[in-house]
């Protein structure tokens, strides 16, 4: 930025010069202007009319434009910074079997090219000129013709980084293969150097590609973008880097447990980035976990340069300070990462019958995690405004009159925290809900007033000035990989305005009866109160679907984006639970047709201006989780649409309600226990055709099968739903062999139309068991025997024991492949007693190490 400014200055500079040095040269009246200034140029180079000193010191004036536009080219190049030239490794292992190093070197730029930061590319670039005399080279002033266009061509380099690398080896048990990678930066005429190993060849490729983009990302203009525009002249650390790249990788595939692990280890390394919280929470809401979801986000709502407790009374102030008021409009870049983590908070609280449900679910035992003590002080203490009218209710009218301001702020945190809690009466929960859906209206509603001065701000407008110009006048293709932003205008106006008081509408109709109000309305509403603005309220018993098409029409000249199609279709399904089967005439019969027609409508408008493999990547949200459409789930018309967008989806042939959340990870527990168990096999059979293994080697293979067996017995002990169980059996298994892993497409994805045709109800009898077989004489199972080897094997490394027999390993090797092949018979959906007792046979007949390798002392003759 510095040096273009400085590049423009000096232009204007000679430009001035120029025109001031050709004044005496003739010139049309009309033009006058560049027929002069190329006079004064071309007497910069003549000497014509200028005296000595004067050519000197006009010369003297190009020379240093000619320096700050190098410089200016070399800053832009290194801050873009474009392709980046990767180098062919070279092969350092000296007297052992030759590499693949043409494969090696692929997978180092494929690996950079996955990353989406930087494009290498393979075609030979010639070094930059590394000092401005260098530039100038053999310029010949009495021929302008060829000097000015080779000096010109010399002004933009091509090439501002060179990525190389030496493969070398080591003696080392878990990372024996390592890489010294080298980057080499021609912009800032510097170098820098580190070396990486891995398990594997591939494994050290990957890291040294994930060092050479945390070396560009702090430096170039991808740094400015989230989630790493806080790393910006920072070193950035590549854990961090190959965290984040492989948690979006595995969401993208539907390995949400995976993917909450790489989140988990990427949030160690930067806990205040609200960017990956807030895309941390969006995983743990499709793993239908909304109350691990709603802490992430409440604890990174004020990541925004405040305090918790100044978000809190900037929330419900009813006159902010003017500078906090326009704190997204003074500073937007800085702060623009909160507002997806303050959207995705606003509808998690706007769907407040997840977490009453799991609350249901805490009580009667079934498994989840209940709300932590301190999420229920965090809502008590941001939200308690809300629940005003109902701590004040049981309180009677008398004593609510001598409470003071800070008496009711102190009455309303007790009742909400109290109520929270996961044993609270029915009567309670209804109230719940209603605070929730009352607290997502007011977040909604200052997140709205907030994203439209984020979005007037000045410096906003500069940011789309170059991709206006670049429209108009495309110079170069340049590759753009800008995040897309989870928030639309629209779609937010449409959540304000009718989602969320549609929402409490629905909910504050289920309460049994109206609440008297207080008789000193100022100590029952000490705060503004977006939701009880009267243009926002609604009535839900004389809901019609031409009140929601009245409240619709103002915004609906804006529609653009699937997304603002997509929030109009869940209004409509929202307000179908308006007309329930029990309750409906034949008016609202007629009422709920409309709207399930509407609502499936704006899903064909939806879909038509979505790309196409974001419809795919939000198949399963629409099918399976989105609590907005499960009323509409169930209609044929939403059926017909599904087979219509998506062809092969085989569980909507006809109109049945679609099985909850935890039905899918039910069936996902099944089928990933079956990969396993399939996986698994394939790798003791390879390992069985390998001959005579070392003992370390064997003793390595055996310690990762005792930890995959432990994981298995915990899955199936424990509740399948639990996804950091799931998570440690797939970590096991890539243990064992990743390579094998990677070639089976394992772990399977989550949320796929088989997890939804399979039969759930059995689902825990088959893994008690499992269990039970596991469990029974448990000293001969698979999982003991394995660490009886282990300890045996140790014993023979201590007593010089340095290979196992050929037969021995084959033998041994089949035992345990025989093992996993009754366990994935035993899973499958059709079996008998016969498959039963196979398996408990198969894992009771893993050979037990019976061969004594303690020796007496040996005696060495000096």
């Amino acid at each position: 930025m510095a040096w273009g400014l400085a590049a423009a200055v000096t232009t204007l500079a000679v430009l001035t010069a120029a025109w001031w040095a050709g004044g005496h040269n003739w010139s049309w009246r009309a033009a006058d202007l560049f027929p002069r200034i190329f006079g004064g140029l071309a007497a910069f180079i003549s000497g014509r009319g200028l005296s000595p000193g004067l050519q000197l010191a006009s010369l003297l004036l190009v020379l240093v434009m000619l320096y700050a536009w190098w410089r200016a080219t070399r800053s832009a190049l290194g801050y873009r910074p474009g392709p980046v030239q990767v180098q062919q490794l070279v092969d350092a292992t000296v007297g052992r079997a030759s590499l693949p190093v043409d494969a090696l070197t692929s997978r180092l730029r494929m690996q950079l090219s996955e990353s989406s930061l930087y494009p290498p590319t393979t075609v030979p670039a010639e070094a930059p000129p590394t000092s401005f005399l260098d530039l100038l080279g053999d310029v010949d002033l009495t021929k302008p013709g060829t000097t000015i266009p080779r000096l010109l061509s010399r002004l933009r380099p091509k090439l501002a980084y060179r990525v190389g690398g030496v493969l070398q080896r080591r003696e080392h048990r878990t990372e024996p293969c390592g890489i010294t990678v080298t980057l080499t930066a021609y912009v800032f005429s510097g170098a820098r150097a580190t070396t990486v190993w891995g398990r594997d060849w591939e494994h050290a490729v990957c890291r040294a590609a994930y060092w050479v983009e945390a070396s560009l990302l702090p430096v170039t203009r991808a740094g400015r973008r989230p989630p790493w525009h806080a790393w910006r002249a920072r070193e950035l650390p590549p854990e961090l880097l190959r965290a984040y790249q492989e948690a979006k990788a595995l969401s993208a595939r539907q390995r949400y447990d995976q993917a909450l692990q790489r989140y988990g280890e990427a949030l160690v390394f930067d806990p205040q980035n609200p960017y990956i919280r807030a895309e941390f929470a969006g995983v743990q809401e499709k793993l239908a976990l909304p109350v691990d979801a709603l802490e992430s986000c409440q604890s990174g709502l004020a990541l925004d340069g405040q305090t918790a407790e100044e978000y809190n009374q900037r929330l419900w102030a009813r006159w902010p300070h003017p500078l906090s008021r326009c704190r997204y409009f003074f500073r937007p870049h800085k702060y623009w990462e909160t507002l997806g983590l303050r959207y995705r908070n606003a509808i998690i609280l706007g769907t407040s019958e997840r977490i009453v449900e799991l609350a249901e679910q805490n009580s009667r035992g079934d498994g989840h995690r209940p709300m932590s003590d301190f999420l229920r002080r965090v809502l008590a203490e941001r939200y308690w405004p809300a629940a005003v009218d109902f701590a004040l209710a049981g309180e009677g009218p008398c004593r609510t009159v001598r409470y003071s301001g800070i008496g009711v702020e102190e009455t309303s945190k007790e009742w909400l925290e109290k109520h929270l809690k996961d044993d609270a009466p029915d009567a309670a929960k209804k109230q719940i809900r209603v605070v929730l859906q009352r607290a997502a209206v007011q977040e909604l509603y200052r997140l709205t007033e907030d994203d439209l001065h984020a979005r007037c701000s000045p410096l906003v407008w500069f940011a789309w000035l170059p991709r206006l110009l670049r429209k108009i006048w495309p110079i170069a293709y340049v590759q753009q990989n800008r995040p897309r932003s989870s928030l639309n205008r629209v779609g937010l106006m449409i959540n304000r305005d009718v989602w969320g008081p549609l929402r409490l509408a629905w909910r504050s109709s289920e309460l049994a009866e109206p609440l008297p109000a207080p008789r000193d309305r100022r100590t029952a509403t000490p705060h503004r109160r977006a939701y009880a603005r009267r243009r926002h309220e609604m009535s839900w018993k004389e809901l019609t679907p031409a009140d929601l098409s009245a409240r619709m029409r103002p915004l609906s000249p804006a529609l653009r984006e699937w997304q603002d199609y997509y929030n109009f279709s869940c209004v409509c399904a929202v307000a179908m639970n308006r007309y329930v089967a029990e309750e409906r005439g034949a008016t609202g019969k007629c009422h709920c047709d409309e709207l399930t027609r509407m609502a499936v409508k704006e899903l064909e408008e939806a879909v038509l201006r979505a790309e196409s493999g974001f419809t795919t990547l939000g198949r399963s949200w629409m099918l399976f989780e989105d609590p907005d459409l499960a009323l509409l789930r169930r209609t044929s018309p939403f059926a017909d649409f599904v087979r219509r967008t998506y062809p092969r989806a085989a569980t909507v042939e006809k109109a049945v309600p679609c099985p909850s959340i935890r039905c899918l990870t039910d069936g996902y527990a099944r089928r990933l226990l079956r990969e396993t168990a399939h996986v698994m096999e394939q790798i003791w059979r390879q390992r069985g055709k390998n001959g005579s293994v070392a003992v370390h080697a064997l003793r390595a293979w055996l310690d990762a099968e005792e930890k995959a067996w432990e994981s298995l017995l915990v899955v199936a002990e424990r509740h399948p739903g639990n996804w950091d169980d799931r998570a440690a059996l797939i970590g096991a298994v890539q243990e064992s062999d990743p390579c094998a892993a990677a070639r089976s497409d394992f772990p399977p994805g989550m949320l796929q139309d088989a997890d939804a045709e399979g039969e759930h109800k059995c689902l825990a009898e088959l893994l008690q068991s499992v269990t039970d077989d596991l469990r029974k004489n448990m000293s001969d199972t698979a999982l003991r025997r394995s660490h009886a080897w282990c300890t045996t094997l140790d014993d023979a490394v201590a007593a010089g024991v340095t290979r196992m027999p050929a037969a021995d390993v084959r033998t041994l090797c089949s035992q345990y492949a025989a093992a996993w092949q009754r366990l994935g018979a035993r899973l499958q959906p059709a079996q008998n007693w016969d498959t039963r007792a196979k398996f408990q046979a198969a894992v009771h007949e893993i050979a037990k190490p019976e061969h004594p390798y303690a020796s007496p002392p040996a005696a060495i003759r000096i």
